[in-house]
């Protein structure tokens, strides 16, 4: 039957309203940045990235030009130098030169050398000379060994002006050397070289040039270095970043204050229209805002205003249908899941019940069939295996019967709690020796006691549904002949009970779910069941207050195991 025109209306609007509540709570639930701060933040991103441009532009254009200065100056220095050098003169001092003790030499041409380096560096205080000759290792004259084999180019040091300086930081007079690349450069091209970047050493930041030394003949027989001290560019980058760090903090800080007051008379009437919009989702329509009704030069929030408070009627209706719409669909679900949930478990009870009935009935009836007619001609031995297959299916029934009224009960609310005082150890035995005659009779399973066991206040019937659940699933999902191992400990202030078989195990999917209802592995769905005993074993458990564990391994067994409390003064008192 279906509803009134008017009542499809009614849902219909229900449920827009219901959309645009989601989608508000959707929006409330993000991060929230307020339009202020994100202009602070926009402005401080634009102000950055233009002061860093200007910075970077200004950093590099002093630099290359300071640099450029000193390259200008190292070069004419050098040329300057190169011009003064006794190329013939240097030249036999490196043939037939002796150094003295310090390392240097004493023969007047060194010094001749060595005085109009000086010559130069008066000049240009910035600049340190230093000459030095070139070839093959195995024909250069050298003090001391070489430098590089026999077959490289190697450099033989003559004159360095820093002996007159700081001994300590010159080359020695005849110490070889490994040739640069610039080197290499020089002899190639015969002409003036430069380093291309400034480097560092541990004696200060340097820029270095070297020019050929040619003899009559034009070809280039040494070599005329000249490092140029550049700790002024250093200093001047150093500068320029101090000084534009001053001016960056202190123009930001000043458009930084501008901003923020600015943004704080565009946002004002924004975020009391805001905050009214939060009070008025949270339920609170009485909201008054104070700039709504302004007379003078009304603008867009003014206008905006006037619009909440229309809207705030609109809101509360809607609200009301929203509250009445959800609280039926809610209603219609869960009668709708509940129902469909019963007629599942209704379903699935029926087809359980009806195969595992009839299962152990056939049994029953096939055997006294079989006992009827050929009673008295068959051996024995024959009527007691018959005999036998009866009491099974009858012991099957019965369990089932009693699973089936357990689990009824405990889904009630019904199922008592009775505790007496029982020898557990006897109990279990009488368990054993049932489902070793029964089903079990293919098995061999072992007890084991550990503890006073003699008197426990436990319920007997939920203790029996807990073992022979546990007991008998061990049996039905091993292999005939295989060993069950069945431990009991009362170690203060518990009963533990141990079940250990060698099965197929529990994959590892169906674990979470092992206890639900009607609930069975996947590996298991060819052995006979009902997914009722584990779900009956945890509520006997939780009835006694107790805990139940498994651990288990597909194709290599399962062991549960349940642990009761003794707690034998309390009970007692309560009994």
């Amino acid at each position: 039957m279906g509803l009134p025109q008017h009542q499809l209306q009614r849902n219909h609007q229900t449920d827009s309203v219901y959309q645009t509540t989601e989608l508000q709570t959707q929006r409330n639930q993000t991060t929230f940045i307020s339009l202020r701060v994100k202009l602070l933040l926009g402005f401080s991103m634009v102000f950055s990235v233009v002061f860093a441009g200007a910075f970077y532009w200004f950093y590099t254009f002093t630099t290359e030009k300071t640099i450029s200065r000193l390259r200008a100056d190292m070069k004419s220095t050098l040329v300057g130098a190169a011009r003064g050098v006794d190329v013939n003169q240097l030249m036999a001092l490196y043939k037939d030169g002796e150094r003295n003790a310090a390392g240097f030499s004493d023969d007047p041409r060194f010094q001749q050398q060595l005085a109009w380096f000086e010559t130069v560096h008066g000049i240009e205080p910035r600049s340190w000379l230093y000459a030095y000759t070139f070839g093959p290792a195995r024909n250069n004259r050298r003090m001391g060994p070489p430098a590089v084999a026999p077959d490289q180019l190697e450099i033989i040091y003559l004159v360095d002006l820093w002996a007159n300086h700081n001994p300590a930081k010159s080359v020695h007079f005849l110490e070889p050397g490994v040739p640069a690349r610039v080197t290499h450069q020089v002899i190639e091209h015969g002409e003036i070289v430069e380093t291309r970047e400034i480097y560092t050493d541990k004696w200060g930041t340097w820029l270095s040039a070297f020019a050929p030394l040619k003899d009559t003949r034009g070809n280039v027989v040494a070599i005329l270095g000249i490092d140029i001290e550049a700790d002024y560019v250093l200093k001047v980058q150093q500068e320029i970043r101090d000084k534009v760090l001053v001016s960056f903090v202190s123009t930001y800080a000043v458009l930084f204050v501008l901003v923020y007051l600015l943004s704080g008379v565009l946002t004002k009437h924004l975020i009391e229209l805001t905050e009214s919009a939060e009070r008025i989702a949270a339920g609170n329509y009485h909201q008054s805002l104070s700039f709504a009704k302004q007379r003078w030069f009304p603008d867009e929030m003014n206008t905006l205003a006037q619009v909440f408070g229309d809207m705030i009627d609109s809101i509360r209706t809607r609200e009301q249908l929203i509250r009445e719409g959800k609280q039926a669909e809610d209603k219609m679900r869960r009668e709708l899941e509940e129902e469909k949930e019963l007629n599942e478990l209704k379903s699935r009870f029926v087809s359980m019940a009806s195969h595992e009935f009839r299962t152990p009935l056939t049994a029953i009836r096939t055997a006294t069939e079989i006992l009827e007619q050929y009673g008295d001609v068959a051996s024995e031995a024959k009527k007691q295996e018959y005999f036998r297959r009866i009491r099974t299916a009858i012991q099957n029934i019965d369990q089932l019967m009693e699973d089936v009224l357990t689990i009824g009960k405990a889904e009630a609310g019904k199922l008592e709690f009775s505790p007496v005082w029982l020898n557990v150890e006897e109990f279990c035995c009488e368990i054993v020796e049932e489902i070793q005659l029964g089903i079990g009779s293919h098995h061999k399973i072992t007890l084991t006691s550990q503890g006073a066991c003699q008197q426990v206040f436990l319920d007997p019937k939920l203790l029996r549904s807990i073992l022979t659940n546990l007991l008998s699933n061990a049996v039905k999902y091993s292999q005939p002949g295989s060993a069950v191992e069945f431990s009991l400990a009362c170690l203060d202030p518990v009963v533990r009970f141990t079940v250990q078989d060698q099965g197929i195990g529990i994959p590892l999917e169906d674990q979470p779910k092992l206890f639900e209802l009607f609930h069975r592995a996947r590996n298991a769905e060819t052995i006979r069941g009902t997914g009722l005993g584990l779900a009956i074993v945890k509520q006997c458990v939780e009835l006694h207050q107790g805990q139940i564990s498994f651990t288990s391994q597909e194709n290599a067994g399962t062991t549960f195991c349940v642990e009761l409390p003794l707690r034998l003064e309390q009970m007692a008192e309560k009994s």
